[in-house]
């Protein structure tokens, strides 16, 4: 992961064509980081036996 700068940070937000205030841009700033972190983790690969239907059971009547 890497760490961004303002100025990076800045470009980035002036491509979305989103109109942006500067105390927008310093909230999503300020939480950049842990959504990094949650898109790393939710990106990265999961094992076979993690997968939901290998521990489900149905009820049977």
């Amino acid at each position: 992961m890497t760490q961004l700068t303002k100025e990076e940070f800045d470009t980035l937000a002036a491509q979305t064509g989103l109109p942006l205030s500067d105390a927008q841009k310093a909230t999503i700033f300020a939480v950049y980081p842990t959504l990094q972190a949650l898109i790393a983790r939710a990106a990265a690969p999961m094992p076979r036996e993690a997968e939901p239907s290998l521990t489900f059971t149905a009820e049977i009547r």
